[in-house]
């Protein structure tokens, strides 16, 4: 699912500077230095994710235990840059090229996906082995308290579908879902960035294509 993220990412990025090109050759805006910077810097993101991610799939067959977790945290850690550089690509283009309408509403529900998927990795990543803690030590607290750990005295793991439904529901109330809280500073940290950005991607992307609908 992590790898999914970039994939959905690269979609949008050939999407938009698609429709950049389009414009552009309608001689209307052209493309200066800054948008070169931006779609080299993608270019650059998207060679460093398929090297990582060729890394992950000999990492994760061959068994390496001990080099996982780091594989993992530097393929998702350059998935979420790639993902913020695209944010910005398209609120960028909303503003220069006047990006508008359905073809931003469909950029925004593929930047909706892709933002839960990254960041139900890295609730995972951050919170899971606190979870194995508490299971071994039960004083211990864990990075995310989930409310099934009041109805499971005896041990509880949170599975992917608990990981999904915190990131969807954090995207969609732009704050933890009810019951649940982030108690520890890495999950509280992630929290406000996922929160953050799903703003912009409500405010900026969303608002402006439902102006423009018409």
């Amino acid at each position: 699912m992590l790898i999914a993220s970039p994939i959905l990412n690269l979609l949008v990025n050939s999407l938009i500077y698609s429709d950049f090109h389009k414009i552009s050759l309608r001689g209307t805006h052209e493309f200066g230095r800054f948008d070169w910077i931006l779609g080299g810097s993608s270019f650059l993101f998207g060679c460093a994710l398929f090297l990582l991610g060729v890394n992950l799939c000999h990492t994760l067959l061959a068994h390496h235990q001990r080099h996982i977790r780091k594989s993992l945290f530097a393929f998702g850690l350059i998935s979420t840059f790639y993902l913020i550089i695209n944010l910005f690509t398209v609120s960028y283009g909303i503003f220069k090229f006047k990006v508008e309408s359905f073809f931003l509403l469909g950029v925004s529900i593929c930047m909706y996906i892709s933002l839960n998927i990254i960041f139900m990795f890295w609730y995972w990543f951050i919170d899971y082995p606190s979870q194995v803690q508490k299971l071994h030590h039960p004083e211990s607290i864990p990075e995310i308290c989930f409310p099934h750990h009041s109805h499971h005295p005896n041990g509880w793991l949170p599975d992917l579908f608990s990981y999904l439904y915190f990131a969807v529901l954090t995207s969609n109330t732009l704050g933890p879902p009810e019951d649940h809280s982030p108690v520890g500073q890495s999950a509280r940290v992630v929290v406000l960035l996922h929160s953050s950005l799903m703003l912009v991607v409500l405010v900026i992307f969303v608002s402006r294509a439902i102006n423009t609908l018409t």
